[in-house]
């Protein structure tokens, strides 16, 4: 017996919502999602380089106003450890610190006298610290083989403090150590994409660095000689050690501050000539038994 209110229907009724049938081409966009992909990863990267430029270039700004008494202090408290380790007692500081005070001749100092120290090591390289402090490793001392060539060296190691290169290192350190803890949600780690956009900001930062500090290690050397040559043996003999990776070497050049020293030496050479400096001259001695302490083996 069928019920009173007559029989069901199965029918859709007027307006009724009916789904349509699913389709391959459901959620699939436009675009492939390769490409949006990678505009994603290139707007990140892009994101990132502008973020840590924009505040390093201001850490850069603030930190470079500050003054040498509040540079040296800053300089004691980073390098005490390390130079509570070295010997100061060593006659050779004494003839580095001529020489470096004949490369500041006639220019106008904006940062603290420069403190000297020898490093025990045979990595032949210089490098400098806020507050002036200049250090020197027995490597280099030891491969100098003129006093042309370990002049142009400290010459350019003057060139970053001119340039306040260390207080400004240390401005764009702190903004890094910022965005680490910021983004990395306090586990001091940055996202792979805008670590590496950051990144390639400090790369560009430190090659410019690097050429300006170079210019004025050639401004000195055309001051305290009347020639460059012997200048860049040091980066010569370099060069013969380094690998030669032929069109290679742009690609792993990019990922470095310092330019290959082939590169580096041919823009040099061509700087000295473009300021009416000869590249022939004699050299000029070492004192005998440099790689020595005190100048005794």
């Amino acid at each position: 017996m069928e019920p009173a209110f007559g029989k069901p229907s199965y029918e859709p009724a007027m307006n009724q919502y009916v789904p349509k049938e699913i389709t391959e081409e459901v959620n699939v966009t436009p675009v492939h999602p390769l490409v949006n992909l990678s505009y994603l990863i290139v707007t990140v990267l892009l994101a990132g380089a502008l973020i840590y430029g924009g505040l390093g270039l201001l850490a850069s700004q603030l930190v470079g106003r500050m003054g040498p008494k509040t540079e040296e202090k800053i300089g004691a408290a980073l390098s005490s450890s390390l130079t509570r380790t070295l010997d100061a007692d060593d006659s050779r500081i004494d003839y580095l610190t001529e020489m470096v005070t004949s490369l500041q001749a006639g220019e106008s100092i904006t940062y603290p006298t420069p403190k000297i120290y020898i490093l025990d090591t045979s990595a032949e390289n210089a490098m400098v610290m806020a507050g002036s402090y200049l250090f020197v490793t027995e490597g280099l001392l030891a491969a100098a083989e003129s006093e042309n060539e370990l002049a142009f060296v400290l010459a350019h190691e003057l060139g970053h403090l001119h340039h306040r290169d260390p207080l400004k290192a240390l401005g764009r350190s702190l903004v890094w150590i910022s965005l680490n803890s910021i983004l990395g949600v306090g586990q001091v780690q940055l996202p792979g994409a805008v670590a590496t956009g950051a990144n390639l900001s400090e790369l560009s930062y430190g090659r410019h660095q690097e050429t300006l500090a170079d210019d004025y290690a050639i401004a000195r050397m055309m001051a305290r000689y009347d020639h460059g040559d012997h200048s860049l043996d040091f980066f010569k003999r370099a060069q013969a050690r380094e690998l030669d990776l032929g069109s290679l070497n742009v690609v792993a050049e990019w990922n470095q501050t310092h330019p290959f020293s082939s590169d580096r030496i041919q823009r040099l050479e061509s700087t000295f000539r473009a300021n009416g400096v000869s590249l022939t001259g004699e050299a000029t001695p070492l004192p005998d038994n440099l790689h020595c302490k005190n100048f005794s083996c």
